[in-house]
């Protein structure tokens, strides 16, 4: 059973992980104004780096809901995606939060956090309002 009708779920998945390995860029982006000269910031820097923080809150915004619908899966997908952690290194960081899961369980966990996390992805025409 899919979640999402449009497209098949190999497909929603792979979109769902472009999208949050896409936070590490926007944190740089992020960063990038405070190491910058203060006489040197044009307009440009600071739309970029309102977009950066913009984008950054988005994926905080999504992985807190996954944690609300499951806190084992939002983990998983924090710590895998966001931290870039491997799979055992992952199931450490549960284990050390009394949460023991199988890989297995840990891929399945995985796979439909990943679905959840593509039907919150906004729209392309989300306009950022200050």
């Amino acid at each position: 059973m899919s979640i999402i009708p449009a497209i098949d779920d190999k497909t929603a998945v792979k979109i769902a992980k472009t999208y949050l390995k896409q936070n590490h860029d926007y944190s740089l982006i992020a960063k990038r104004l405070t190491f910058k000269n203060a006489n040197y910031i044009t307009a440009k820097d600071e739309t970029t780096h309102s977009m950066a923080l913009y984008e950054l809150k988005e994926r905080e915004n999504i992985i807190n809901k996954v944690k609300q619908h499951d806190l084992t899966s939002g983990l998983i997908i924090k710590y895998r995606f966001i931290k870039s952690y491997s799979v055992n290194q992952t199931l450490e960081q549960l284990q050390q939060q009394d949460m023991k899961i199988s890989e297995r369980t840990l891929q399945n966990k995985q796979r439909k956090a990943l679905l959840l996390v593509y039907s919150l992805i906004p729209d392309k025409d989300t306009k950022l309002i200050k």
